[in-house]
């Protein structure tokens, strides 16, 4: 809008602009706030790509477990268990075994069987025959490590005789038991029977050359397959066992308890008949280990303090004067002479479980240079003391 006005003989002209705020665009303007949002959205999602990697449920066969056994000549036996697809609608699993060079072109035979792809990313378990951990273990592992679609947090463990017959066993007996096997190997974790591991777990300990891994042990029972215990390797080859009491020892000593660790050990002057045992059930532990090399010797001392509380102690009394401390004493001595004895198993079987090996590489370095760490780790001196305290006699003393 254009002005004119005078002021005295100067006429002067001005353009002023005038803006008029009208209530209905300042609604329309808020509004495309709100959209232009929601519009750029839209336009974005032309530009994804999707998922290009995706893979069907309906176009595979899922793996639930694998068992692997060495077979005639330099092939592997594997044995599948997978879910029952049938109309029968048994819900049961389904078990094929079929052989190969490798593990690898053994799932190749496999899919020879089936109308649709197997796929391995939900294994939820791996068992490994007596006869082919004792050769090399990592020779049918491999596959697992280089393959993206791996389930890496399958629980892995070693088979008394042949993984087939104790999947094949379980199958005929309990169907339903061998697609829970799984969960079997976890509560024995929690009770500390065996160490907590996978397929992931024991891939950098099988090749430190101053650790070795222990497995659980299994066994075809008369039921369905059973925890024996723990496979003890040096390096990538079974070398021994031990058995469940044993292992619960071993796994305290290498400070690798569970949830829970329940001991039973006899009362001295006692006849052996029910109720002349003592159960006790660890809810703390201290762990020490000490590695002194001196003048070429290694000395390992293990020094293991278990806070108890009592669980079953048919004979009573134990809020007597002297009464606590006397059990003390006597579990204390009981459980060190049987941990030297775990000891002289796991040397025998040369396998460090404690990572003694992985000690003297750290903090003595060019004591390890001059030895051959399976020659030597059989003949150290290896020192368990095992300090037993019951803290909590129980409700009833």
């Amino acid at each position: 809008m254009v002005f004119l006005f005078r002021f005295g003989h100067d006429l002067f002209v001005t353009d002023t602009v005038i803006t008029i705020n009208h209530p209905k665009r300042k609604e329309e303007s808020s509004g495309m706030k709100k959209i232009r949002p929601v519009l750029l959205g839209i336009l974005s999602i032309g530009l994804l790509t999707g998922c290009w990697d995706q893979m069907l449920l309906k176009n595979v066969r899922l793996i639930l477990g694998i068992g692997i056994d060495k077979d005639q000549g330099e092939n592997v036996l594997v044995t599948f268990v997978l879910p029952d697809v049938s109309d029968k609608k048994r819900n049961a699993p389904e078990i094929i075994s079929v052989t190969g060079e490798t593990a690898r072109e053994a799932r190749g035979n496999l899919g020879k069987k089936l109308t649709l792809v197997p796929d391995g990313a939900k294994n939820r378990f791996l068992m490994i025959g007596e006869q082919l951990a004792k050769s090399d273990i990592y020779a049918v592992l491999d596959v697992f490590y280089r393959d993206p679609k791996s389930a890496l947090n399958a629980k892995i463990g070693v088979v008394e005789g042949r993984a087939e017959s104790l999947l094949q066993t379980g199958y005929m007996r309990k169907p339903n038991f061998i697609l829970n096997l799984d969960k079997q190997i976890l509560s024995a974790e929690s009770f500390t029977i065996v160490p907590e591991e996978n397929i992931q777990s024991i891939c950098t300990v099988l090749f430190d050359p101053g650790q070795d891994v222990i497995l659980p042990y299994l066994a075809v029972g008369e039921g369905a397959p059973h925890i024996k215990g723990v496979a003890l390797f040096n390096s990538k080859s079974l070398t021994g066992s031990l058995d469940t009491k044993e292992s619960k020892l071993c796994l305290l000593l290498a400070d690798r308890m569970g949830k829970k660790a329940s001991l039973t050990l006899p009362i001295p002057n006692k006849s052996k008949k029910i109720g002349s045992k003592m159960t006790f059930s660890v809810f703390q532990t201290k762990r020490k280990l000490d590695v002194d090399v001196n003048n070429g010797k290694v000395v390992v001392t293990i020094d293991l303090l278990l806070k108890a509380e009592a669980e079953e102690f048919s004979p009573d009394h134990l809020d007597e004067a002297g009464q606590v401390s006397k059990m003390n004493e006597i579990f204390s001595k009981q459980l060190t002479q049987e941990a030297q004895k775990v000891v002289q198993k796991l040397q025998k079987a040369n396998c460090d479980v404690f990572g003694v090996g992985r000690r003297i590489m750290a903090f003595h370095p060019n004591y390890w240079k001059t030895v051959d760490w399976n020659n030597t780790y059989p003949l150290i001196t290896i020192q368990p003391n095992v300090k037993v305290e019951i803290s909590r006699p129980g409700i009833v003393f």
